[in-house]
């Protein structure tokens, strides 16, 4: 089976070099090089190297990096996307710790990188099972950490079952997230799992930049509530719009993926509405935003400086987009939080959080509008916000018990 999949894979290569080529931003053939298992630096000591795939992801495999490399660790951490990359660059340009791109899935790749880097351990994000990694992986030690599998990734594991139980059998530890999770691999006769809780949700990840808040602040003023709509997909801007096109507020829409942003701006222009990129504002104060405009914010990874900034935020990639996005993330800027409803990667927080009400949700631009309305409530917003506040400090997941897994590996 792993034959096949190296196949197809090898198959579609020259497709995946071609997306590359048409969306990096810079450095097009030097990353392209790199994920093909060129152009690699070598290194004296050993190495832990760890795989995050997009913005979201590096933001919370930083600080565990920054962690380990403290401790004497020699530290590569990979991204696929651009933004991810961008955030490491930001983080770690001026540090011990090396940054590449994620490698193409070819097992020649991954064993350069693993040669040259001295590569002892890895620890994948999530759901990052990348059959020809792990197959030339298997005498390390390999971690799966935050692991979860989605309800879609469940159904085709189970299709390939035999394939998948051998997957699995080649990663040493699966630190879950949740007990859901924890019931999906033992259905595939995993043993070696540790319950840790969601690394996602921990305060050392959310620290604020008071200088970017402060300047959103001055522009966002405090002469009515504002709403961030954040994480938000297609059509999900629309939906919010229409919802509380009436209300008196401010509403702010934080695209997920920022090459949107100019469709978003068109999208409100037949709404009726004109869009004001936040970039275009200098932050002055009492800056006037009208009655018939809508401010968009397109400062990449920025978000929870914006939520910071903010009343009451929207998490978004729940309303049409269905697996939801992290609506923990502006509880920890003291930040109220709703979201949609349609939460399928986040099963089991959903179940702890917002079917106890913790964290509240809407299905339709009635229930929506109902909440914001609530919330308008400055004394109803700070008493839900600090019921949040204290439901998540006992839900966090911890980097020490990640660190104390890993060194005993």
């Amino acid at each position: 089976m792993f034959f096949i999949y190296s196949l197809i894979y090898i198959l579609l290569l020259p497709l995946l070099i071609l997306r590359d080529l048409l969306t990096l931003d810079k450095n097009k053939l030097k990353t392209i090089q790199q994920k093909l298992g060129l152009n690699i630096s070598i290194v004296e000591n050993q190495t832990i190297w760890l795989h995050g795939v997009s913005l979201g992801e590096i933001k919370i495999l930083s600080p565990l990096a920054q962690k380990l490399s403290d401790q004497g660790q020699n530290i590569l951490i990979t991204s696929t996307t651009n933004t991810g990359l961008k955030e490491l660059s930001k983080n770690f340009s001026n540090s011990a710790i090396k940054i590449l791109p994620f490698p193409y899935d070819l097992g020649f790749a991954h064993k350069k990188i693993i040669s040259n880097y001295k590569v002892s351990k890895i620890i994948l994000f999530e759901s990052e099972f990348w059959p020809n990694l792990l197959n030339v992986a298997k005498n390390l030690n390999v971690v799966s950490l935050n692991t979860t599998i989605s309800d879609t990734s469940f159904r085709r594991f189970k299709m390939l079952k035999a394939f998948s139980r051998q997957l699995f059998s080649k990663i040493d530890l699966f630190l879950a997230q949740s007990r859901l999770t924890i019931d999906r691999l033992e259905f595939f006769g995993v043993k070696k799992i540790k319950l840790i809780g969601n690394i996602k949700i921990n305060p050392e990840n959310y620290s604020v930049d008071l200088n970017k808040k402060n300047h959103y602040q001055k522009i966002l003023g405090t002469e009515k509530l504002n709403v961030i709509l954040g994480s938000s997909h297609e059509g999900e801007e629309i939906f919010v719009v229409e919802a509380l096109a009436k209300m008196d507020l401010n509403l702010i829409l934080a695209p997920r993926h920022p090459e949107r942003v100019s469709k978003v701006v068109k999208e409100l222009e037949n709404f009726g509405l004109k869009g004001i990129k936040m970039s275009s504002l200098q932050g002055e104060a009492n800056t006037r935003i009208n009655d018939n405009e809508i401010l968009i914010f397109d400062e990449v990874g920025d978000l929870i400086n914006l939520y910071a900034a903010g009343d009451l935020a929207i998490v978004a990639g729940s309303i049409n987009y269905a697996k939801g996005h992290n609506f923990m993330e502006p509880v920890f800027v003291n930040t109220l939080s709703i979201t949609g409803s349609k939460l399928d990667n986040y099963r089991q927080i959903k179940e702890d959080l917002c079917d106890t009400n913790i964290i509240e949700t809407f299905s339709d631009q009635d229930e929506l509008r109902s909440l914001i309305s609530k919330y308008q409530n400055i004394a109803m917003r700070n008493r839900k916000s600090s019921a949040q506040n204290d439901a998540l400090k006992s839900y966090s997941g911890s980097y020490d018990e990640i660190i104390k897994f890993i060194d005993e590996l």
